[in-house]
């Protein structure tokens, strides 16, 4: 199943932060994985994932864990 998942990183103020590595880890039982992108002017990382029922996802940003593995939600928001 096609799922978008949103991921904005902010800093310590609640201010959009530009090209920050977010990284999703995918739990799933076929194609399991990573998916890297930069955030965008507005903080914004965007993805387009082919993900089974029963996946999860653990999210880093700047290579650190942010989102432990869990349900996948459609957006979250980090601290960076």
């Amino acid at each position: 199943m096609l799922r978008c998942i949103s991921v904005r990183a902010v800093d310590s103020a609640g201010r959009p932060v530009r090209d920050t590595p977010i990284t999703l880890e995918i739990h799933q039982f076929a194609a399991g994985g990573m998916k890297a992108e930069f955030t965008d002017s507005e903080g914004l990382a965007q993805f387009e994932l082919d993900l089974d029922r029963f996946a999860e996802i653990t999210i880093y940003a700047n290579g650190n864990p942010k989102v432990r593995r869990g349900k996948i939600k459609t957006e979250y928001t980090v601290t960076v």
